[in-house]
């Protein structure tokens, strides 16, 4: 930088008394060496970055304790919302809050859906704070609160302003989901890829990224992420929301493998059998298919669902042994359901 800045001012001060050529080199030499500066600058401000958010992840910033001794922040620890708004309503009438006191109360008001005083509150920590931990989740209380309304834009900017102050997984997140329902999928991306680094995430965050990767037409990096979190988690949700998106997807293969961990977990052997028949039966592997659905039947006879995925498939198969059993299966146990007698008028037909 030095040596940039006395070449410049030489060149400031000489450059009448050159010729072409040497107004040319000494052009270039300066051209050069900002090019070279301004490679370090960026990669520096990467570097900035990059220790910033460690920094940060690592070792956040700590709230000052002086007002967490208060009967209203226990009632809030306990969960108990509607008592700490009215501890600190009562105080409110005889002295002003403090921040730290506002800034429960807004969380209170919001686990209670009252988004009014939420804001009104969240608002108040913001006129009266310069602790950038107070102001970061203020600003988080209020991009949750319009989010709860609908106002996805106005949430984001909320969002945005307290991710500026301290990495927060959960800000990072609800940005990514924010920007899927505005239907920006590009936007969300690089969030949900930024929750996932900071790690021990909740496993829909991967579904979420999967979501992403296929709305901007990355369809194999949106499948190593759904078939990575299907092996990785066993989270019940997470599997049966894996399950049916692989069947829609003509994955049978994958809602299968699913189904089998959902079976190991001891999930609802209704939802089990009924996931495992159908996609065997998709797969058109029959036997297995028809033994799940015995095992379905065994444990509820009159399961209106598996029986018209049943009757589907032996349509689809044409099994005129079958229906005719199921036919009787079905009249027997007095199963009502519009598309079932559908079916059956249909597969009586065959």
């Amino acid at each position: 930088m030095e040596k940039w800045d006395t070449i410049y001012a030489w060149l400031n001060e000489q450059g009448s008394h050159l010729s072409e050529y040497e107004k040319s080199y000494w052009l270039a030499q300066l051209a050069e060496q900002h090019e070279k500066m301004l490679e370090k600058w960026s990669e520096r401000l990467e570097l900035l970055d990059e220790i910033k958010e460690k920094l940060v992840t690592s070792a956040p910033y700590s709230f000052n304790k002086e007002n967490e001794n208060c009967e209203g922040i226990s009632y809030f620890n306990l969960g108990l919302y509607e008592k700490t708004l009215e501890f600190f309503s009562a105080e409110a009438k005889e002295k002003l809050l403090s921040p730290r006191k506002n800034l429960y109360t807004g969380y209170a008001a919001l686990y209670t859906g009252d988004g009014d005083k939420a804001k009104e509150s969240f608002l108040n920590v913001l006129h009266q704070t310069s602790d950038p931990l107070e102001k970061h989740f203020s600003y988080l209380g209020l991009g949750l609160q319009e989010g709860q309304r609908q106002n996805t834009e106005q949430a984001v900017l909320y969002l945005e302003k307290a991710e500026i102050l301290l990495f927060n997984p959960d800000v990072v997140y609800n940005l990514g989901i924010c920007y899927l329902l505005m239907e920006m999928p590009d936007e969300a991306l690089p969030y949900f890829k930024k929750t996932i680094s900071a790690g021990d995430v909740d496993p829909d965050v991967f579904f979420w990224l999967g979501k992403c990767y296929l709305e901007t037409g990355n369809h194999t990096e949106a499948m190593e992420v759904w078939y990575h979190a299907a092996e990785k988690f066993n989270s019940k949700e997470l599997l049966l929301t894996l399950a049916l998106e692989f069947e829609e997807m003509e994955l049978f293969s994958g809602a299968l493998y699913c189904y089998r961990k959902l079976e190991k977990q001891g999930c609802d052997p209704a939802v089990v059998y009924h996931g495992l028949a159908w996609n065997y039966g998709l797969l058109d592997e029959r036997e297995e298919a028809k033994k799940f659905f015995r095992m379905l039947f065994e444990q509820d006879k009159r399961n209106s669902n598996g029986w018209i995925s049943y009757l589907w498939l032996l349509i689809s198969w044409a099994d005129r042994q079958e229906i005719d059993s199921a036919l009787m299966e079905i009249k027997a146990h007095n199963i009502t359901d519009p598309l079932l007698s559908e079916l059956s008028e249909k597969a009586a037909e065959i």
